[in-house]
């Protein structure tokens, strides 16, 4: 049975936006950081004296100036939530040359609530990842505008500089200077640094998104930090998030893994074994250094969150995949475990967001997707051994 796969992808996509708009949104927060930013630059003045990383919020504003919304952030980033699995999509078919591995791991992500959903309150982090797939979709297609989604990505979250291994083993083997060869990762750096020497100018410090008690100096942790931030990372990457040393006592939804453990587990494997998994041992480097950095640079700094972990992790859902497709086995064990964050969402956020039945419409559609064609499979398994 072949299965269109614009069909999975409109049928993810229209099961987010049902959620979505069963929803309710509830402004918290870094939310009021940066809609005071869009409106500001609505009028016409760009202020980086407004704390907060407002890459994404940038791209907000032509949509501010139609609708005068109070909550426009938070509807730009709905929007982004709906439209992960279809970027998602993109980049990872892109990247594998395969149709199966976007599929999946369009599927993978629709099922990671905390990213699509986390936006109702003012995160930033669904916008930020539209522009990490688009980037990648970009760098995959040899496509000159990728400079403009990697520059935007970095001044929205910086974890994105954790692309630039990937970016550079994408970038097509020519005799051209190095400059020039990666000339579209330099277009793209020269965003931040824009970004930053203004902010310089106008603040004095460049500042640590909406942590106002932080700048570009006192955010990195000490040795003794670096060393606890480095061993919570892995009770966040395994989900053994029972103690957190800053408070013992509360374990909150950035402490905990968005996604399943498995596919972590999976993914450094693949990486151990690579030349199991892939063809190209660089592909694979790419994938290990954009994991270590990404997670790397969240160690170093002051906060560690899942949320800002997001982006190493991706690295090794990607390098998953393969294995997944080898031993399709582990298929429904991973699915099994992606349902807890629904879960976890529900109970964080349930009545925050007045979220109610259709909230879980997603893995309801996908776990019945899944049960049916496991069935078709069986069934034509059994029919061959019939006759």
């Amino acid at each position: 049975m072949k299965i269109s796969p614009w069909y999975v992808i409109g049928a993810l996509t229209a099961a987010l936006a049902w959620a979505a708009t069963h929803a309710t949104a509830y402004p918290m927060d870094d939310h009021f950081h940066y809609q005071l930013f869009i409106e500001t630059l609505a009028a016409g003045k760009l202020d980086l004296s407004i704390p907060g990383f407002h890459g994404m919020n940038m791209l907000v504003v032509p949509w501010y100036w139609i609708s005068h919304s109070p909550i426009a952030q938070i509807e730009f980033q709905m929007a982004s939530g709906v439209l992960l699995p279809f970027f998602a999509f993109l980049a990872t078919r892109e990247l594998f040359k395969s149709t199966w591995h976007g599929v999946v791991f369009a599927i993978i992500i629709a099922l990671m609530p905390f990213h699509a959903f986390g936006s109702l309150r003012g995160y930033m982090v669904a916008t930020y990842n539209c522009l990490f797939f688009l980037t990648i979709y970009g760098a995959a297609k040899g496509a000159k505008w990728t400079w403009l989604p990697f520059g935007f990505s970095i001044i929205s979250l910086p974890f994105s500089l954790a692309l630039i291994p990937l970016l550079i083993y994408l970038t097509p083997k020519s005799n051209e200077l190095l400059w020039k060869r990666y000339r579209y990762i330099g277009y793209g750096l020269i965003i931040p640094t824009i970004y930053v020497l203004v902010q310089i100018y106008q603040v004095g410090q460049i500042n640590v998104g909406v942590h106002q008690e932080f700048n570009q100096m006192s955010v990195w942790g000490g040795p003794k930090r670096m060393f606890l931030n480095a061993a919570h990372s892995i009770q966040i990457l395994f989900s053994v998030h029972n103690y957190y040393f800053i408070d013992p006592a509360k374990t909150g939804h950035g402490n905990m893994l968005h996604t399943s453990p498995l596919l972590v587990m999976l993914g450094i494997f693949a990486l151990i074994a690579h030349k199991e998994y892939f063809k190209n041992a660089w592909f694979a480097l790419s994938l290990f250094l954009g994991f270590a950095i990404g997670i790397g640079l969240n160690i170093a700094l002051d906060h560690m969150d899942d949320f800002y972990m997001q982006t190493g992790v991706y690295f090794i859902m990607f390098a998953a995949l393969p294995v997944l497709k080898k031993y399709p086995l582990w298929i429904p064990l991973v699915l099994a475990t992606l349902q807890f964050q629904w879960l976890y969402f529900y109970l964080q956020f349930g009545k925050v967001f007045a979220l109610g039945p259709s909230f879980f419409v997603v893995p309801v559609l996908v776990d019945i997707a899944f049960v049916v064609l496991a069935g078709w499979y069986l069934l034509g398994i059994y029919r061959k051994r019939s006759f």
